[in-house]
Order: structure tokens, then C-alpha cells, then sequence
């Protein structure tokens, strides 16, 4: 099985090597299970999903403007290049997914539990996540979280890289083990909630600057 590996976190990338995909025009599925499927290149108006599994499946080049989904259970699903924006994602359990190349600009992702989840390359920019818990590895590499908010989250399994985090914020967070390696801090947010979290020497300063904007502090010249 093929991983992410970022410093000491792992995360499991889904299984979609050997299967045999059939082509579909939807996600929602009446049956309240769809596996082995492919979607690609489709462009809704809206999509809610309520109640459904889906497993081992790629979404490609996906864009829907209104999404909701609730109580979405996935394991071993790959999204590509899909224009999610505003999306709601509402409970739910995810193993082994990964959103690469993704635009989910101001997504709701609210109750959810993450095992082996990955972000990478996307735009995440004034997205909330919402208690959000993180029973596996959950990845987000090389993505744009300007004005994200973390909110009542265990990102205790979680690692950030190489990703920019203007104004990010992070409230009642579990933050034990979260690795903010390799990014710049000096924009975050809500410092106080990051209890324990692992960082570089290097970046104590560039928290200094963050708890100047956490605190609203003045710097005169003089």
C-alpha cells in the first residue's frame, strides 16, 4: 500500500492500484453504497449526498456549485481536480482519501473523523473545520489555508507542510504530537490553542510575531 510520508507522520494513500472502476454519472446511490466506480468530468449545479458509503473510487475534474454532504462514510477514495467551493461536509468518517490539485474555498467540514486523510495541493482559504477528529494520520501538504479556521479539533495525528497559513486559526484545539513543521507561523492565530504542538527552533520567532497579532499589540517606531 502506498504512503505519504511527511517527517513521523504516515498516511495511507487509497487503494485504487489493482481495481476495476465503472464510470458514474452521480455520487448519491438510492442502494446507500456505491464502490468500484469512477467520476469524471462532471459540472452540477448542486449534489447532496445523505447517508451513503462510498468505496474504492476516483472523482475526477468533479465542480458543483451547491454541495452538501452528510453523514458521508469513505474509505479508499481519490479526488482530483474537483472545484468543491463551499461544499458542506457534515459527519461522517473518512479512511484513505486524498484531495489533490482541489479547490474547496470556504468548505464546511463540520463532526467528521479522519484516518489517513490528505490534502495536498489544494486551496482550502476560509474553510472551517469543526470538531474534527483525527483517529489516523490526516496530512495537509503544500496547501493555502488563508483564513481557515480549526475550531473544537483533535489534530493531535495531524502534520501541515509547506503550507501557507495567513490568518489561520486555531481555537479549543487538542494540538499533543500535531506536527507545523516547515511552514510559517507568523500569521496564525489563536497560538494558545496549540498546546504541545512540534515546531522548529527556528520558528519561536516567528510565533513572537504571531502573539503580536494574537494580542493586537502596538509597535511604535520609538
Amino acid at each position: 500500500m502506498e504512503q505519504l510520508e511527511i517527517r513521523a507522520t504516515t498516511a495511507a494513500l487509497p487503494n485504487l492500484d489493482d481495481a476495476v472502476l465503472e464510470e458514474v454519472e452521480t455520487l448519491a446511490n438510492r442502494l446507500g453504497t456505491m464502490s468500484d466506480f469512477r467520476l469524471i468530468d462532471a459540472e452540477l449545479r448542486s449534489l447532496e449526498v445523505t447517508d451513503q458509503r462510498l468505496t474504492t473510487g476516483r472523482i475526477e475534474s468533479l465542480r458543483v456549485e451547491r454541495a452538501k454532504f452528510t453523514e458521508l462514510r469513505m474509505d479508499s477514495v481519490d479526488f482530483t481536480g474537483c472545484d468543491l467551493s463551499g461544499a458542506a461536509f457534515n459527519s461522517g468518517k473518512w479512511s484513505r482519501v486524498r484531495f489533490a490539485n482541489c479547490k474547496i474555498l470556504s468548505g464546511q467540514f463540520d463532526g467528521l473523523v479522519f484516518e489517513d486523510v490528505i490534502f495536498e495541493r489544494c486551496k482550502l482559504d476560509y474553510a472551517s473545520f469543526q470538531d474534527v477528529t483525527t483517529k489516523g494520520a490526516v496530512i495537509f501538504r503544500d496547501c493555502s489555508l488563508e483564513e481557515a479556521r480549526f475550531a473544537g479539533c483533535d489534530l493531535s495525528k495531524a502534520a501541515f507542510d509547506h503550507c501557507r497559513m495567513d490568518l489561520t486559526s486555531f481555537e479549543r484545539t487538542t494540538a499533543k504530537g500535531l506536527d507545523l513543521r516547515g511552514n510559517d507561523l507568523s500569521g496564525i492565530r489563536g497560538i494558545a490553542s496549540l498546546k504541545q504542538a512540534v515546531i522548529e527552533p527556528s520558528q519561536t520567532m516567528q510565533l513572537g510575531l504571531a502573539l503580536v497579532g494574537d494580542l493586537e499589540l502596538s509597535l511604535p517606531d520609538d
